[in-house]
């Protein structure tokens, strides 16, 4: 294997907390101070990875950071109130917010009146403006953002004028919507801002940041409305199928995502521009990049529009000229691959010949029948990231209570090969996956502070109450920090 590929974590551990679930802050996790006190609890307990979901914008219907309008640009919701560049004195009326969980409608409502009062007297001329605009993908994206909030229907539906992104759009679009313009400008200068001050923070504290990008985009988004030609659209600019997972034994009907599918002989006849731009752009906020749906490059699920995920069809992907392409300009030992579901002999192959490390989550490998073709974690390859579940999965406290006899049976058989074991089972099944030879192991805060059902973040293929779990205060950590240090240093997960 060529050096290059060699994935640059060495043997270490961790935690997926998304900042939405932080305390502080306005009713949502932010990047204030908790943020950096999280970090100082990573060092103390010698994690070394914080691993995030996506941070873009989410759409205002489900909140889901895996739906964004754009794939560049940041959730601005996220910004930390207390630490703006601009000066503006804000009066506005309090809010009293729930601590327990993210009321999304009324945070989002709220923000953006603050931050559309203190964006209000900025200077586009300013120096650190200009030099934040000269990018274009930004200025396409925040051109994108600024019509679709004065259009209020999707790109496909725009005049004619504004149907193509073109540097004099990007002027009229400053100078006809000046303060919805300066109100993208400011919340997305202030977002990267912020971001970059907390992930040196995390570096220089010996923290790495895992991010995550899904595979697709929506169809209303800065991405599909730039570049066109590289998404399945028909000659009105409309989806005739959409992105979607084929039905298994998680969800029988499979799962509709409604995304925009690619059109990969364009993006081929292009080398891929779009997805090197997007890829090196996000490995401009992270250190380490989880592809979301990684199987998506091999083969796809396309759903005819408006019909049940059973309908759809398998497509093949571009894997073969698309890595090859691709690893010409992006330092492939930064991906990290979610290569769940569907088991290919080409994926394995790619992810072989890249060094690119795969997903084993526990959960998931548990036997739950007699017909078991699995492995105890001690036998995993160290080439994975191993986790105990994801953001999609119930917490361990949840698993438990709604495992059947098998799966029970099956774990106490594995847990009596643990090297270190507890009186909670939870940390337990923890041990199981630190103690794999696996590069990376991961869990959730959720499963650190031992919380059942009601901390779960996402049901895959239900539509509300998800995303909105929080911390209530930064306390409640300290309950796990000795023993998640212990833990680490027996599992050698401190380098």
């Amino acid at each position: 294997i060529n050096k290059r590929f060699f994935l640059d974590i060495k043997k270490n551990s961790g935690i997926i907390l998304h900042p939405t679930s932080l305390p502080g802050g306005v009713g949502i996790g932010d990047f204030g101070k908790n943020s950096y006190e999280f970090v100082d609890y990573l060092v103390e307990t010698k994690t070394k990875v914080w691993q995030v979901l996506p941070l873009g914008p989410t759409d205002e219907i489900e909140y889901s950071p895996y739906s964004s309008p754009s794939s560049v640009l940041g959730n601005i919701n996220l910004i930390d109130l207390t630490n703006l560049s601009s000066n503006e004195v804000i009066k506005i009326e309090d809010k009293v917010f729930n601590d327990k969980f993210v009321d999304y409608k009324k945070v989002y409502e709220y923000k953006k009146e603050y931050l559309s009062l203190s964006s209000k007297n900025i200077d586009i001329n300013e120096k650190e403006y200009q030099f934040f605009l000269e990018d274009i993908t930004i200025r396409k994206h925040l051109t994108f953002l600024t019509l679709v909030q004065k259009n209020k229907v999707s790109w496909n539906k725009w005049i004619d004028s504004e149907y193509n992104y073109t540097e004099q759009l990007f002027e009229f679009v400053i100078k006809e919507f000046e303060s919805d313009f300066k109100f993208n400008l400011f919340t997305q200068f202030e977002f990267y801002k912020q971001w970059f001050q907390l992930k040196e923070y995390a570096n220089k504290s010996g923290i790495k940041i895992l991010g995550d990008i899904p595979i697709y985009v929506n169809h209303n988004s800065a991405d599909v409305w730039s570049d066109k030609s590289l998404f399945d659209l028909d000659e009105n600019g409309e989806m005739t199928y959409v992105s979607g997972a084929v039905p298994d034994d998680f969800t029988v009907d499979g799962q509709i995502w409604n995304t925009a599918l690619y059109n990969w002989e364009n993006n081929r006849l292009g080398n891929y521009e779009y997805w090197i731009n997007k890829l090196q752009n996000n490995l401009d906020k992270f250190d380490y990049l989880r592809i979301d749906h990684f199987v998506g490059f091999f083969q796809y699920w396309a759903i005819p529009i408006n019909e049940t995920a059973l309908n759809g069809e398998w497509r093949k992907g571009p894997w073969k000229n698309f890595f090859k392409e691709v690893s010409k300009n992006i330092p492939m030992s930064k991906l990290l691959a979610e290569d769940l579901g569907v088991i290919l002999q080409e994926t394995d192959q790619i992810l072989k010949e890249y060094n690119i490390p795969g997903m084993k989550v526990l959960q998931q490998r548990i036997p739950s029948d007699e017909v078991d073709e699995e492995i105890h974690p001690h036998d995993w390859n160290q080439n994975i990231i191993a986790y105990t579940g994801t953001h999609d999965s119930p917490t361990i406290g949840q698993w438990f209570e709604e495992s059947n006899d098998i799966q029970m049976r099956s774990f106490n058989e594995y847990k009596q090969k643990l090297k270190y074991s507890y009186s909670n089972d939870i940390w337990n099944f923890i041990s199981l996956v630190w103690e794999s030879p696996t590069i990376l192991s991961v869990t959730t805060i959720q499963d650190v502070l031992n919380l059942g059902r009601s901390a779960r973040f996402n049901i895959p293929g239900t539509k509300s109450d998800n995303w909105s779990w929080r911390l209530e205060n930064m306390q409640e950590l300290d309950i796990s920090i000795d023993k998640l240090k212990e833990l680490n240093e027996n599992n050698s997960r401190v380098n």
